[in-house]
């Protein structure tokens, strides 16, 4: 195996046993994108990298690359992200953030822009008290480093298409948006993920659903796991 000579930063974005007391563990790296890990022993109390395995954290890994798998060969706890895990919502629409980069970027392919944007999505999840507003920031955001920023222009009759994002027609992909709707995402794009916003709940959480379809049409991913606590 061949030691890397520089520490990376990265969180965890998935994890799966392997055998009684081992792990994989998909870690999305600022330096070498998303990549898979594994970790030996992961699952028992005494395993030095136990801390450095857990959902949501970000950590900072010295790794070795072997042939199908990289391992770690040091690490150190940066941010555990531990009190995500206080709320139950923050929990699921965190998990949604972390399966969205999961079944979206392919191994091995660095975005530094998706990293921080990540990282800095995760930690206010801790804290927040608007989760909803968060993750379509987030969603909206991240669809716009991919390429895939939805139209939010504001029209005389305004429906989202989950093909394109706001239109002045009906189609049998859109539904009905007001202007409102359209600022508020608007907002959330164009301001720092740390801006809250009062709007109304029910609308943000009908804003969200069109999103998410949107994704799904345009990543071609058929379903989110993390979302069916919410169904």
């Amino acid at each position: 195996m061949d030691t890397i000579k520089n520490f990376t930063e990265g969180i965890v974005i998935n994890e799966m046993d392997y055998g009684d007391t081992s792990k994989i563990i998909r870690v999305f790296t600022k330096d070498y994108g998303k990549i898979p890990v594994m970790v030996k022993g992961a699952k028992t109390n005494k395993s030095k990298n136990l801390g450095v395995c857990q959902i949501f954290g970000l950590n900072e890994y010295l790794f070795r690359k072997g042939q199908s798998f990289y391992y770690i060969n040091n690490a150190k706890i940066m941010e555990s992200n531990f009190k995500i895990r206080q709320n139950l919502y923050n929990t699921i629409y965190a998990s949604f953030a972390l399966e969205l980069v999961d079944k979206s970027t392919i191994d091995r392919d660095p975005n530094s822009k998706i990293f921080e944007l990540l990282k800095k999505t995760l930690r206010l999840f801790n804290d927040t008290k608007d989760p909803v507003s968060l993750i379509i920031a987030f969603e909206i955001k991240y669809l716009s480093f991919l390429g895939y920023r939805p139209k939010l222009t504001i029209c005389d009759f305004n429906y989202f298409s989950i093909r394109e994002g706001v239109i002045d027609f009906r189609d049998e992909f859109s539904v009905e948006v007001t202007k409102e709707d359209i600022n508020f995402l608007k907002f959330l794009l164009h301001n720092t993920l740390d801006k809250t916003n009062n709007y109304n709940i029910n609308r943000k959480l009908f804003l969200h659903n069109i999103i998410i379809n949107y994704i799904k049409y345009n990543l071609e991913i058929s379903n989110f796991n993390s979302l069916k606590l919410l169904s």
